[in-house]
């Protein structure tokens, strides 16, 4: 016992040491990025790593103007909430379906859904452009809408399922005794109870609608509809001699995504751990 208690604080030491180790690793490039951006192209050209000598924002006031960030933001917000609200509508009522009803050949669905998120993208980027050009989508949001929200809802069904299994079958068995019907118990009990998951999944698809770059740059490819991952590409290419500008775009573009992370890591944390547990 005595030998145990020796090592336990310092297996513990270790453990922190790595972990810090392993957050200092991911949050270096990030440190540079943001450091970058509040110096000059001069002075990036001639110590890529350092501290800038006076450091100023006026870098985010340019690259948001020149680069149309703006426009950029609300496309990508628009975008993401459009699909998010898809994905959420259809992807907890396969969920629900799956878990709770009993549908025959449920487990074939599952089984499809998982089959669907193994083919890759580039298998199906031409039939779909074709078609969508002749349907008159491309150039147009509801292209990428329809595609995020297709790609999206296997992944997030799968996740919802493995939450809703475990939620207790008796909660929704009172609100049936309650009067309400199937669809009833579907959105007053056992939505209400799913809120961790279901916000979980909507960080989630957010994030990718926001970093997705193939499907956006195939089919939005007129600057009044690009969204910030495209826009960024472009901007990269018109300003490459300028590599101020070049960090502080790639700040802009990330940012969002770290502020939102840090004020929902809570729901997203919990989401995921109470599906894992209770799948």
């Amino acid at each position: 016992m005595s030998t145990v208690k020796k090592r336990g604080p310092l297996l513990t030491a270790v453990v922190h040491a790595i972990l810090i180790f392993l957050a200092a690793f991911q949050l270096f490039p990030l440190v540079v990025l943001f450091i970058n951006t509040l110096r000059t192209d001069a002075e990036i050209k001639q110590t890529p790593l350092g501290f800038p000598e006076h450091a100023s924002f006026i870098n985010y006031a340019e690259t948001w103007m020149k680069g149309s960030y703006a426009v950029a933001f609300r496309n990508s917000i628009f975008i993401g909430v459009c699909v998010i609200a898809i994905v959420i509508v259809g992807a907890g009522l396969a969920a629900y379906g799956v878990a709770r009803l009993k549908i025959p050949g449920r487990n074939f669905f599952i089984g499809y859904f998982m089959m669907g998120m193994s083919f890759p993208a580039f298998m199906f980027i031409v039939p779909l452009y074709y078609n969508f050009s002749e349907m008159g989508l491309v150039n147009t949001h509801a292209s990428v809408i329809i595609i995020y929200a297709a790609s999206y809802i296997p992944f997030s069904m799968l996740l919802i399922r493995t939450f809703l299994v475990g939620i207790p079958r008796e909660l929704e068995e009172a609100g049936k005794i309650d009067g309400c019907s199937e669809f009833g118990v579907f959105l007053h009990v056992t939505m209400p109870l799913s809120l961790p998951i279901l916000a979980t999944v909507a960080l989630i698809v957010f994030v990718w609608c926001w970093n997705e770059f193939l499907w956006a740059n195939t089919f939005l490819t007129v600057d009044d509809i690009r969204t910030v991952s495209t826009r960024f590409y472009k901007f990269v290419g018109e300003w490459s001699r300028d590599l101020a500008k070049i960090y502080t775009a790639g700040m802009i573009a990330l940012g969002p995504i770290i502020i939102l992370y840090l004020c929902l890591q809570k729901s997203f944390i919990e989401g995921l751990t109470q599906g894992g547990v209770k799948g």
